[in-house]
């Protein structure tokens, strides 16, 4: 009888033996998925950075050259913008501006859910962006209404706007969302 209790003993002590190694086979395994898809995301991120950068700053020269009456040719890539009107550019930025910002969120969204699979923290991440593009929508109308600051706040209102065309808003939540997630664990403990 003895025998028997060990020898059950040691196949339950075995079957813990497997279990506890599937479970970190599965672990490393979706760790792996994690840092081989947060390094894919930076990528999307450092490239839309730039590309944004090439666009825009391209844009605005052309834009330039329209104001200035002188002549400017667009990179190749961009060409197709050559024979565009001043206004139809405006505007284009604009829609550009909107696209960006909305790569960036859903860049963002991606990131966050990578690393925290917490709903609770993508809802916070569109809140902040929502909340970005709100209050700088707030002061270009205000700019627009009140002609003795405008200068002033059509620029923080493109500063605002070019932090939710960036990663900043990410790397600041990142961590606070880290912070947050350890304090609840000490609560929880």
């Amino acid at each position: 009888c003895f025998y028997r209790q060990t020898k059950y003993l040691c196949v339950y002590t075995c079957n813990l033996d497997l279990q506890a190694n599937l479970n970190w086979y599965f672990y490393t395994m979706k760790l792996t998925k994690k840092i081989i898809l947060f390094t894919f995301t930076t990528c999307i991120i450092l490239f839309s950075g730039f590309y944004r950068d090439f666009v825009f700053k391209s844009i605005n020269a052309l834009i330039q050259s329209h104001e200035l009456n002188v002549g400017f040719s667009m990179p190749p890539s961009l060409s197709f913008f050559q024979n565009i009107e001043y206004t139809t550019l405006i505007k284009i930025k604009w829609l550009l501006t909107i696209l960006f910002s909305i790569l960036y969120l859903a860049i963002s969204i991606f990131c966050i859910k990578i690393l925290f699979e917490n709903k609770k923290f993508i809802r916070i991440t569109i809140i902040v962006y929502i909340a970005l593009t709100a209050i700088s929508a707030i002061f270009m109308t205000l700019g627009y209404f009140i002609p003795g600051i405008s200068h002033n706040m059509y620029s923080f209102s493109r500063y605002l706007m070019g932090m939710a065309q960036s990663p900043i808003i990410l790397m600041i939540l990142i961590p606070a969302f880290k912070i947050s997630e350890k304090d609840s664990t000490k609560i929880t403990n």
